[in-house]
């Protein structure tokens, strides 16, 4: 049994009158649209706490022939069983106190697969990892003649790993390889899919309080939520290829039209409208910055960005720390100064992502052999303190500064906000340490850097007390210190670090909490390394808004840095995440970060796949050989800028900065004495951000890939507005529409 934490944090109340079939509207009880609920086979449990303010007033949860359910006698809970019937997209609609609340509920569509070894004498252990066990490794199963696995696996490709006698190895019986982006490969597993004879909805036309959508493929069934509710049937027309949705008269107010579809064969692709004033926003001067498909995002290392108040400038005094990992003297006044200079206005993202800016200690801590150092925690992921300010970057009057002068300009401000484990000389360690969990294993091995064998208890480092979020008063105490942020301060929301290291009570709970004390919408992006599954798993209305899309920056760095790699891979990536995320997520799409090496770097070949890119830059003085990676660079940035999620650029990537891996990903910003292909880069950037800003195809349009060639095709449309981009990885020419397409570039039409 799984089970599924959902919030809906607004609601609306649809009285239909046998006179006019008008809708009429009531006041939103809260924020936000309710994500759907991806079922299991068998049962699945969703938190009726999570989207219902008071549970207990509910008055009643209306059947279904497709589902039965059960609710707990406080109400907190509803169990879910679909039956034979259950087709792939239904509804579950809940009263409470003579509202209507409904929650769409999406079939589970895994197949049960085996992977097997025979057996042979020299195997004395055999064990399997990939995505599908989020890169833990679990043992086979003895079957006689056979070892096994078995799994419940969505359609797709799957990465996975043989693990003999300790060793990895690839699939023995299985020629299927993709690379793993290090040097190496991993063997890959495929379902195949249905969805080529599903639907997929394209919006036509609109007139009025009225709009068309189109499908080449049959439509079974449509279901349309205006904000969280189902639209009767009467404001809907389904006939087999086109639907037309008429959106009541009396329903004024700005919110969004959300519309499934599914047939025979599948769940299609979903469609995201905003409406205003009874009509369709086609306009996005109409949009603001708590639209958050709208934002483009900028995360700058407060330390590395600009140093705009020397008096707080003050590295640590000690021979233990080279002059690479200690304090550079960038702090929040610098912010503000390129606020002021429009830095931010030029290149055009509307939203600031900062690096945590709360008190680091004041002291060297941990170790590197060659070249011998300690480090500084100038990167502010060590926090002493989670509620001040670190001296080194201002104080609480400078930040409100800063969000005041951000404002003005209509942009967001993300804080980068670090709950998992505190520095050890953090006062709650001090006052209690039993709420860190255990530095030591059963087997008396440190329990270090065990990412995903022990995710939930793990130690970064020997100094970063990992703290323990089964326990209820950690899980009060530490979301207390998050809300303080957007209580005391005008924030826009947050980047959550290590989030797949943090029980999901604890993201439960910090939403519920931000529901209930925050007047305005706050946006919530984690940080997950994982399969697709266990980034979805922290993604919805009671937990985050997205998450990074690592597995598709993978796959953008392996296809775009390097010739070799075909286009189809990724295509298959981005297909992926519309498939697991939605087409209309808010997922971050990054140019990289500060736990990876540059990218251009990777493209240029001045930092190898196949290398430790961490040693790199401690051993090289890593610069750029080969000019030919500003234009990679460009690629990635009109593959993040027209695609769907959240476009993230890391300080120094719209010039194309270089560097290893951490610190030297981190280097010192710069504003100025850009070479010439710098410029040009940068110039290019902008030219994609505005026309991202200025598309409501690429903001809200459906999205269409398809592969020939070697040359991926993306199509976005939202009504007239229609955007084609044409990736050519191929080494030959290629015509599309009648525009040539060079070998290894890209166009974007724009109609």
């Amino acid at each position: 049994m799984k089970t599924i934490y959902i919030t809906i944090l607004t609601s609306f109340l649809f009285l239909l009158s046998c006179k006019d079939s008008t809708t009429k509207q009531e006041v939103a009880l809260g924020k936000g649209l309710a994500s759907p609920v991806y079922l299991e086979k068998g049962e699945t449990t969703v938190f009726l706490s999570d989207y219902l303010l008071n549970p207990s007033e509910i008055d009643s949860i209306k059947k279904s022939k497709y589902y039965q359910f059960k609710i707990t006698k406080d109400k907190q809970q509803i169990t879910i069983s679909p039956n034979k019937y259950f087709k792939h997209i239904q509804n579950l609609k809940i009263y409470s106190n003579g509202k209507e609340y409904d929650i769409p509920l999406f079939k589970n569509n895994k197949k049960t697969v085996i992977l097997s070894l025979p057996k042979k004498p020299e195997y004395q252990s055999v064990a399997i990892k990939g995505q599908f066990t989020n890169w833990q490794t679990i043992p086979l199963q003895d079957k006689g003649s056979l070892w096994e696995y078995k799994a419940d696996l969505v359609p797709g490709q799957h990465q996975y790993l043989f693990v003999i006698n300790k060793k990895e190895e690839l699939d023995p019986y299985n020629s299927k390889k993709i690379s793993n982006g290090m040097g190496g490969f991993n063997s890959l597993y495929e379902i195949p899919d249905k969805s080529a004879s599903t639907p997929f909805l394209e919006s036509i036309s609109t007139n009025n309080n009225s709009f068309t959508l189109h499908s080449d493929n049959a439509i079974e069934k449509v279901l349309v939520y205006i904000g969280n509710q189902l639209l009767p049937e009467q404001y809907v027309k389904n006939t087999m290829n086109d639907v037309n949705i008429e959106i009541p008269k009396t329903y004024t107010k700005k919110d969004y039209l959300r519309i499934y579809v599914y047939n025979f064969f599948g769940r299609g692709n979903d469609v995201l409208i905003p409406i205003n004033k009874g009509k369709v926003i086609t306009d996005t001067q109409e949009l603001t910055r708590t639209d958050f498909h709208t934002q483009i995002m900028y995360f700058l290392m407060v330390d590395r960005f600009l140093d705009g108040d020397i008096s707080n400038t003050n590295p640590i005094k000690s021979d233990s720390i080279l002059p690479k990992v200690n304090y550079k003297g960038g702090d929040l006044q610098g912010v503000i100064n390129k606020i002021d200079d429009n830095f931010f206005d030029d290149l055009g993202v509307n939203t600031i992502w900062l690096s945590p800016i709360t008190q680091n200690p004041e002291k060297a801590y941990g170790f590197w052999p060659d070249p011998v150092t300690k480090f500084s925690g100038y990167h502010g992921y060590w926090p002493v303190s989670n509620t001040k300010i670190d001296n080194r970057f201002g104080d609480e009057q400078t930040f409100t500064k800063l969000l005041d002068e951000a404002h003005k300009k209509e942009y967001n401000v993300l804080l980068d906000y670090v709950a998992n484990h505190i520095h050890e000389k953090n006062p709650i360690n001090k006052k209690h340490p039993d709420w860190a969990t255990n530095l030591y294993l059963p087997d008396g091995t440190k329990n270090l850097e065990k990412w995903d064998e022990h995710r939930l208890t793990t130690w970064f480092d020997t100094f970063l007390p990992t703290l323990d979020f089964s326990k209820p008063e950690v899980v009060e105490a530490m979301t207390d210190s998050a809300v303080y942020w957007v209580t005391k301060f005008d924030l826009d929301g947050f980047r959550h670090d290590a989030t797949k290291h943090i029980q999901q009570k604890f993201w439960r709970t910090l939403t519920s909490k931000i529901k209930n004390q925050t007047q305005h919408p706050i946006y919530q992006i984690g940080e997950t390394y994982g399969s697709p599954e266990l980034i979805r798993s922290y993604v919805n209305t009671g937990m985050l808004d997205g998450q990074f899309n690592f597995n598709l920056y993978d796959a953008s760095v392996a296809v775009f840095a390097q010739k070799e790699e075909p286009i189809q891979r990724l295509a298959d990536a981005l297909t992926e995440s519309l498939k697991y995320y939605g087409n209309h997520h808010l997922m971050g799409n990054i140019t990289g970060n500060q736990d990876r090496a540059r990218f251009i770097s990777y493209a240029s070949g001045d930092v190898r796949f196949d290398e430790d890119a961490k040693v790199a830059g401690w051993t090289r003085n890593i610069t750029l050989t080969d000019s030919s990676a500003y234009y990679k660079l460009e690629m990635l940035h009109a593959f993040n800028l027209t695609t769907p999620g959240i476009p993230c650029i890391y300080y120094g990537d719209e010039y194309g900065m270089v560097g290893a891996n951490d610190p030297d990903n981190r280097r010192m910003m710069k504003f100025d004495n850009y070479t010439n292909k710098e410029k040009e880069l940068r110039n290019k950037v902008k030219e994609l951000i505005a026309l991202r800003k200025n598309s409501m195809a690429l903001l809200y349009g459906s999205t269409q890939v398809k592969v020939k060639d070697n040359a991926m095709i993306i199509n976005r449309k939202y009504f007239d507005d229609e955007v084609t981009i044409i990736f050519n990885k191929s080494d030959k020419t290629m015509t599309y529409k009648s525009v040539n397409i060079e070998p290894l570039s890209y166009k974007i039409i724009h109609n």
